[in-house]
């Protein structure tokens, strides 16, 4: 017997929220339940059309969650997964987070019963809607670490926003200053695609460039949350300690190669390397090996 499956919409930017309210679906219906995240690891399998499985996922789902924020509910995404569960007339619930709330959702989200992602007490109403349809009585259900999240998101979030509004330079290509600054000193330092570099590196670069240490970790963060970069965990043989490291995924790659016209991607040899590259050519003495 197919499990009911519980579709989350969300923006790409979001996905911590919406991963974070997986797990705690899946963690209080001990698995029944299946949640479907477009940007998660295992809701669209490897070699998959994503378009298909977000389209079968919303037309088989028993449930729609819809993380509503300022921003997610201006995205056209939003509105046509919103629509498709509102048509096949299932319970559709926006859950607002980072400053929006119930009373302040546009049409025609306005229309639906909402919650907000840091009360409890609305939370409670929520998951009822879930055990309803697998025919389950409600558990006992500890909603502190999901609300714990959603309030990392939208600390990091009005941090990084209150940045980008100091920011002199306008954004580019999507990406705040800080941003590109990150990702074009990764590829700086990359030789090969799939190379991974220490994110201390990265730090240092960007704090002699005139960005603040600040700076430079929320502009990882963002890349991150963006799917252009990842991190993983790295070995020092030498002085056999782990350390934190970064590299450019294949989105970042594709990003880099559409944006190429606002990269600079030749520069003046300095002198030295002139002078190099003269006495290789003058007919100086012979390499000695």
């Amino acid at each position: 017997m197919q499990k009911p499956l519980v579709f989350i919409s969300h923006i790409t930017e979001e996905k911590e929220i919406a991963l974070a309210f997986k797990s705690l679906v899946e963690t209080t219906f001990l698995n029944m339940i299946d949640v479907f995240v477009s940007s998660g690891p295992t809701s669209i399998k490897l070699g998959r059309k994503w378009l298909d499985e977000i389209t079968l996922a919303l037309k088989t789902c028993a449930i729609e969650i819809i993380l509503a924020s300022p921003e997610s509910v201006k995205r056209p995404w939003i509105n046509f997964e919103g629509g498709c569960a509102w048509i096949r007339d299932i319970p559709v619930i926006p859950l607002c987070h980072s400053g929006m709330i119930p009373t302040k959702l546009p049409q025609p989200l306005a229309a639906l019963q909402a919650a907000t992602a840091t009360e409890e007490t609305q939370l409670t109403l929520v998951l009822p809607v879930l055990a309803e349809a697998i025919g389950c009585t409600m558990p006992e259900v500890d909603y502190s670490g999901f609300v714990e999240a959603v309030k990392k998101f939208e600390g990091e979030s009005q941090a990084i926003k209150q940045l980008t509004e100091e920011t002199p330079v306008a954004t580019t290509g999507g990406l705040s200053s800080h941003e590109l600054a990150a990702l074009v000193e990764i590829a700086e330092q990359t030789f090969t695609p799939g190379e991974v570099i220490a994110t201390a590196f990265v730090r240092n670069a960007l704090e002699k460039a005139g960005h603040t240490g600040v700076a430079a970790a929320l502009a990882l963060k963002m890349l991150a949350r963006k799917d252009l970069v990842e991190f993983s965990t790295e070995s020092d043989w030498n002085s056999r300690e782990d350390y934190i490291a970064v590299k450019i995924s294949s989105e970042g790659w594709n990003w880099l190669e559409a944006n190429q016209d606002k990269l600079i991607l030749t520069r003046e040899a300095s002198q030295d390397e002139s002078s190099t590259e003269l006495s290789s050519t003058s007919g100086g003495e012979d390499i000695p090996f």
